[in-house]
């Protein structure tokens, strides 16, 4: 009797406790692990969340998390997602206002935003979940958050002062030089090859505008006014007359990776970088043509082109590279360290 007692307690483990146990590991759906209790290294970071329209105080790494879901595919190689995540890292903590940094200009009171235009893109775990889907959620949220453990802490400095960790999605060939896109030097911001990027998309989308759209678009004229003169029962009538510029468009000055400085558009002159935000243009690596009554904008790339290329990120780190080599390259003459160790404003 005793034997078929323990028998069925057997049984009875086995079927409640080792069966779905391999099922779950069988089928790879890893259990998302709680976030640790932060250090006392930690900040609350103030985040203007635009979808809540509301200032939110977040624990900084539980920030960093919803950084990287948002700005960089899960899919990445893990070394691609520990360098956003110290460049993400690096990027708030050179804006908290308790580190004296300048906070976001936005919106007052607010240390940084979630308007990827202006700040950093960010996302909720639920939102996350619903981006990628219940069945990879529990995989990838646990690879975001191997990134961030493994890099907690860490961040991008140059003579010991934390940098302007800009970045961008793919460059298209080549970054460029700070002050190629925008007016000031910075030293670790130099522009440098990123050939292998061509492993990758290269984003490139044609867009299309009517010179109606275009012109009401950037406040110009694609028109050149024409003054004829008539003589009408012995006197001078003159007539003015609106005919299609012959050279309605033209790049004026292109950085050494190719992206647009300065571009006339009818009776304008706009920087590249003012023309992408005002028509709405992924890069300011761009060719155009104009076909009767439309004016096409091919572009490469996506993004301003300076700091770090996430999709280069992800060919170096499918080359072997790690975090720092990759953060290294894009960030000339930095260094990783840990925050404690930075330099005092």
């Amino acid at each position: 009797m005793g034997q078929w007692i323990i028998l069925c307690v057997g049984f009875c483990v086995l079927v409640v406790v080792v069966l779905p146990s391999v099922i779950i590991r069988g089928c790879n759906f890893d259990i998302y692990p709680p976030t640790e209790q932060l250090s006392s290294f930690d900040h609350t970071v103030k985040v203007f969340v635009v979808l809540q329209n509301e200032i939110c105080d977040m624990p900084l790494e539980e920030y960093i998390k919803g950084v990287v879901a948002a700005e960089m595919p899960a899919s990445f190689g893990i070394e691609a997602l520990k360098a956003q995540a110290v460049a993400a890292r690096t990027f708030t903590l050179k804006r908290m206002t308790a580190n004296g940094g300048q906070g976001c200009s936005a919106h007052p009171g607010a240390d940084i935003c979630t308007d990827h235009q202006h700040c950093q893109a960010w996302i909720s775990q639920d939102e996350f979940k619903k981006r990628i889907g219940y069945i990879n959620y529990p995989t990838y949220a646990r690879k975001i958050q191997d990134a961030i453990d493994s890099t907690k802490g860490l961040v991008a400095t140059y003579q010991g002062y934390l940098i302007e960790a800009y970045y961008h999605a793919a460059s298209g060939g080549a970054t460029d030089n700070s002050e190629e896109i925008w007016s000031n030097p910075v030293p670790y911001l130099r522009g440098v090859s990123t050939e292998f990027e061509s492993k990758e998309p290269d984003f490139r989308k044609e867009v299309s505008f009517t010179v109606d759209d275009l012109e009401k678009k950037l406040d110009i004229s694609l028109k050149d006014k024409k003054f004829t003169t008539y003589k009408i029962a012995g006197k001078d009538v003159q007539v003015i007359s609106e005919e299609r510029m012959d050279k309605p468009i033209e790049i004026l000055e292109v950085s050494k990776a190719g992206r647009v400085k300065l571009i006339r558009v009818g009776d304008k002159v706009f920087s590249g970088y003012a023309l992408r935000t005002l028509l709405g243009l992924p890069s300011t690596k761009m060719t155009y043509r104009i076909t009767g009554n439309k004016v096409y904008i091919t572009t490469t790339g996506y993004g301003h082109g300076v700091g770090l290329s996430q999709y280069g990120a992800n060919v170096m780190a499918d080359s072997g590279k790690d975090f720092v080599e990759i953060l290294k390259h894009y960030y000339q003459g930095i260094e990783v360290i840990d925050y404690k160790n930075v330099q005092a404003r």
